[in-house]
């Protein structure tokens, strides 16, 4: 049926050649990444369309629509959105009406995105995190987000951060020799998933202090420790909703929430979202 609609469209460069141009003008630029992409998305939806005698071109709405739904159980949203502007493409290519902007399709696409685990922002530079930390209050919660923030802005980790321990502090004139995991790895979390024994090894870091009280990493930790009357365990700890310091040490996500709870310009509504 493919085959047909070229014979009668002498000429329409089709996804699997160069992007034909439709209207007069130069061509809308393609990657060559996307025209890959785009045939093997067309190939696809070649092959499902042809295991239930179904018409490829001029594809019918309900078929579109039908195979989305049935690819929305195996791939992500943008995936899902790439098969759809494939099969849009190729249609406009050979002079057919796109199906994809129906409303049965573009609804299944909708509902595709909603449902889409949102991606980590990347994280926080360092001099945004030093902006974070001068913000922080006096209050028990505010001293260990202060040193917290003060110390990713140092370059550790989630895992090395909500892993310490103060029996693994050592203060030293330079500044302070932390004994933690490597930044930003969660090696127990990591050989876990592959099947081997927990390398429970942690990797001696030294923290420098700041040219500034103001933002010194070991003075806020200094504050924090005192603060919080920390003298064994888990340095950073879950605080209730009464401002009483509890002995389970905070996890990765928490620190994520901290980070949203701290940025400047917050609304209303992501405050609630993001209290803990």
């Amino acid at each position: 049926m493919t085959a047909d609609v070229r014979q009668r469209l002498p000429g329409t460069a089709l996804i699997t050649d160069q992007p034909a141009t439709m209207t007069p003008g130069p061509p809308r630029p393609v990657s060559p990444e996307t025209q890959r992409l785009y045939k093997a998305d067309w190939a696809s939806f070649e092959d499902w369309c042809g295991a239930r005698a179904l018409t490829t071109l001029p594809a019918d709405p309900a078929t579109v629509a039908a195979f989305l739904t049935e690819a929305a159980t195996s791939v992500g949203a943008g995936a899902l959105g790439r098969r759809a502007a494939a099969i849009a493409a190729m249609h406009r290519q050979c002079g057919l009406a796109s199906p994809a902007g129906d409303p049965a399709v573009t609804d299944i696409l909708r509902r595709a995105r909603r449902s889409a685990m949102p991606r980590r922002p990347p994280p926080a530079k360092p001099a945004a995190l030093i902006r974070m930390a001068t913000r922080c209050p006096r209050d028990l919660a505010g001293l260990r987000d202060r040193a917290l923030l003060l110390l990713a802005a140092g370059g550790l980790g989630r895992a090395a951060l909500v892993g310490l321990d103060v029996e693994h502090i050592l203060f030293i004139a330079e500044g302070a020799e932390l004994s933690a995991r490597p930044a930003g790895v969660d090696r127990t979390t990591e050989h876990a998933r592959n099947g081997a024994k927990p390398d429970r090894k942690n990797t001696t870091i030294v923290v420098p202090r700041g040219t500034r009280l103001a933002v010194c990493p070991v003075q806020a930790l200094r504050d924090w420790l005192d603060g919080s009357s920390t003298r064994f365990g888990p340095v950073f700890r879950k605080i209730d909703r009464w401002g009483r310091i509890e002995h389970d040490r905070l996890g990765t996500d928490a620190i994520r929430r901290i980070l949203a709870r701290r940025a400047p310009r917050r609304s209303r509504r992501a405050r609630k979202a993001t209290a803990a």
